[in-house]
């Protein structure tokens, strides 16, 4: 869509000012999905929390209350535990990129225009 839009754009002034307004529309539909991705790993983050507390009532010092499927049931929880990480991990992975994409595409833009210096000068 940028390709078609500006290679519209004959008058130079037009073309930066339109290029201008789809960076910026591209920031902050990054900036929106930045947010979803911190929030879904918030959510794990809160899922974590959950599991542990009902991990809680796992306690190999008391041997005599241990039976196979309270030990069944901590190896599941510690399972969940592990996947809510990894996958909150991912996510946290992917908004850091999402914003170092988004300062390299500001850096660029700020470097890029139509305007070329006067060599006549």
């Amino acid at each position: 869509m940028r390709g078609a839009v500006l290679s519209s754009a004959v008058d130079c002034e037009c073309r930066d000012r339109v290029d201008g307004a789809l960076r910026d529309l591209e920031r902050l539909e990054r900036d929106r999905i930045v947010q979803r991705l911190l929030a879904a790993a918030d959510e794990q983050r809160r899922r974590i929390e959950a599991l542990l507390v009902l991990l809680a009532d796992f306690d190999p010092k008391e041997s005599a209350v241990l039976d196979d499927g309270m030990i069944v049931e901590a190896g599941l929880l510690f399972g969940d535990i592990a996947a809510a990480a990894e996958l909150g991990s991912s996510l946290l992975r992917q908004s850091r990129q999402l914003r170092f994409a988004n300062d390299m595409v500001q850096e660029v833009a700020e470097s890029a225009s139509c305007e070329f210096p006067d060599i006549d000068k």
